[in-house]
């Protein structure tokens, strides 16, 4: 061999190797890998059964049974508060806006049924929660529910003085006792009720079933309100000082102001026209 031809012939082995150390290696990851995916494909992926959202909801709404569907999730990238159950979201009131495809977390839904009245979600930062007791008439007859919108009448006896020609009350002249009946607020939503659930007799059956324990229908004690806190005092005032209300129901979409007038004794002359004539 030449001393020329020997140079080359160490390269040409050189690169002869480094190919086939290439070919090698080549050949060991593809092994590697095809071994993995094997693997990967033989591993059951654990999975869990969820409630997921079928639409977007906004804080404050109530699910109902169409807004929510099962789904099945790998095990590990469910939340541990998951709902899994759709018994038990439908009815319940979310806390935070939910997007569609949403898991349906425990935290993030209330009940504002429950014993621990579960509603300082639905209050405004300037808004206080007031329980308003049922004495009235609608209220006895359980024709008030949840969500309903109604305005609050009250009837109050208020000491006034007479006013003096000028304009000032007269130091001198008694206290006089007044009679007004006034739309108290208008426009409120009822937020919740508190019930006082009693049992029947649990001798006699309902009329068609088989037997079992009737119940009467729940007595309404207090209706929760959310209430600007100037309005809340307001009531309160008018609570403590005897005042008689009653409630009156609005349409659902009803959103007027109504522009009232106090009635009074003179109003009632005035309206019915009986003035005693000389």
């Amino acid at each position: 061999m030449s001393k020329k031809a020997k140079p080359i012939f160490i390269i040409l082995a050189g690169l002869i190797l480094v190919a086939i150390g290439i070919f090698a290696s080549l050949l060991l990851i593809r092994r590697s890998q095809a071994a993995q995916v094997s693997q990967e494909v033989n591993v059951e992926v654990v999975k869990t059964t969820v409630v997921v959202l079928t639409k977007d909801l906004f804080l404050g709404a109530r699910i109902e049974s169409a807004d929510v569907t099962l789904a099945s999730v790998p095990i590990e990238i469910a939340p541990r508060d998951v709902m899994t159950n759709l018994e038990d979201v439908v009815g319940k009131i979310v806390k935070t806006d939910l997007v569609q495809g949403e898991m349906v977390l425990l935290h993030n839904l209330a009940d504002p049924t429950n014993n621990t009245y579960d509603l300082s979600f639905v209050l405004a930062d300037d808004h206080v929660l007031m329980a308003f007791p049922a004495e009235d008439l609608l209220s006895r007859e359980n024709m008030v529910k949840r969500g309903d919108i109604v305005d609050i009448f009250a009837t109050f006896t208020e000491e006034v003085k007479t006013v003096g020609d000028t304009g000032t009350p007269d130091e001198n002249a008694e206290p006089e006792l007044r009679t007004f009946t006034v739309d108290t607020m208008q426009n409120l939503s009822i937020t919740a009720l508190i019930l006082e659930v009693i049992q029947g007799d649990s001798d006699p059956a309902l009329l068609g079933t088989g037997g079992g324990t009737t119940t009467t229908a729940p007595d309404i004690r207090a209706y929760l309100l959310a209430l600007d806190p100037q309005d809340a005092l307001i009531l309160k005032h008018l609570k403590d000082t005897d005042a008689t209300f009653d409630f009156v129901l609005r349409s659902p979409t009803s959103n007027l102001q109504f522009n009232l007038t106090p009635v009074t004794e003179e109003y009632i002359i005035e309206f019915y026209g009986l003035e005693i004539l000389p």
